[in-house]
């Protein structure tokens, strides 16, 4: 996939933003302008995800409305979870749950659909669509990481979405905090920030990172410290990433993520490693929000069906 506009078409493409509380669902311009959009809530049960045709079926309800509303030219989705994007497997989700390993998503949500549906990782999605539009314009080389509820990321080089072998490149919250030898994402993601704070007393039960900044907001000296820490610790772990790929920008997004002090932290744990040549490396935020997703699944579709 390149960072070049995308193709004209008379068909409008549909993306998908298939998020853990919510589907969102929008019909996208050749542009990136959204039409319209939809929303349904995601299916789940005891607050884990329903089973995969649920979800599919949810996508499904979720974007059928729009096919009314314009000659279709297909269905990009971007989801949570590890995808092979060439066949539109689901290889595995972060619990493992094994209900969602090796299941062909794109393949069931095309016969729900009868479109042609393209489907990947969200955080990928959301890269694609910074990268024509958003905060990642006249860039050829970025790093892209979400930190939501967990920490995902996506990576490009030479203007294009970098997938790996199997279409697992860039799964950033497996990297190392060099202090403690444990992933990052069990320090700097949303949960592990609530569940440590907690365990600090910073946070009373029940109480969420949304609470944790607003405490450090207000003037908390202890919370603004602890999100500090948790920040440094991903920019020093991007620093040595920085090292092996010299992106020209990085691109921050998600709830945790786009947080003006979160940023910050970052780029303090950059710029105390990064070495000299590297310097000009910096953290942004990103700049669609939540639209990112939607539209860079529906750029996908411009990106391979577009003439």
């Amino acid at each position: 996939m390149s960072s070049k506009p995308a193709k004209s078409t008379d068909k409008l493409a549909i993306g998908i933003d298939l998020g853990g509380t919510n589907v969102r669902a929008a019909l996208v311009t050749c542009e990136g302008d959204i039409v319209a959009q939809e929303q349904r809530p995601t299916p789940a049960i005891e607050g884990r995800y329903a089973s995969p045709a649920a979800l599919v079926q949810a996508m499904a309800d979720c974007a059928a409305p729009l096919f009314g509303q314009a000659d279709i030219l297909g269905v990009g989705v971007g989801s949570g979870g590890q995808f092979d994007p060439r066949s539109g497997i689901l290889l595995s989700v972060h619990t493992g749950d094994p209900a969602f390993i090796n299941v062909p998503i794109a393949a069931m949500l095309r016969e729900q659909l009868g479109a042609p549906v393209f489907i990947d990782n969200d955080v990928k999605a959301a890269a694609l669509a910074e990268l024509q539009l958003g905060a990642g314009r006249g860039y050829q080389h970025l790093i892209c990481v979400a930190v939501g509820t967990f920490i995902g990321g996506a990576l490009v080089m030479d203007g294009r979405i970098v997938h790996g072998a199997q279409g697992l490149a860039g799964h950033l919250g497996q990297l190392l905090d060099y202090e403690t030898g444990t992933y990052i994402e069990n320090i700097a993601g949303g949960v592990a920030l609530a569940q440590h704070a907690f365990a600090s007393g910073l946070l009373e039960r029940g109480q969420t990172t949304v609470d944790l900044f607003a405490k450090a907001d207000s003037g908390h000296d202890d919370a603004a410290r602890f999100i500090a820490d948790a920040g440094r610790k991903l920019g020093v772990a991007l620093a040595g990433l920085a090292h092996a790929l010299q992106p020209e920008v990085i691109l921050v997004g998600g709830s945790v993520g786009l947080q003006a002090r979160y940023i910050d932290a970052i780029n303090a744990g950059l710029q105390a490693h990064l070495m000299p040549n590297w310097q000009s490396i910096r953290a942004v935020p990103m700049q669609l929000g939540t639209d990112a997703g939607k539209i860079g699944a529906a750029l996908r579709v411009y990106d391979e069906l577009a003439p």
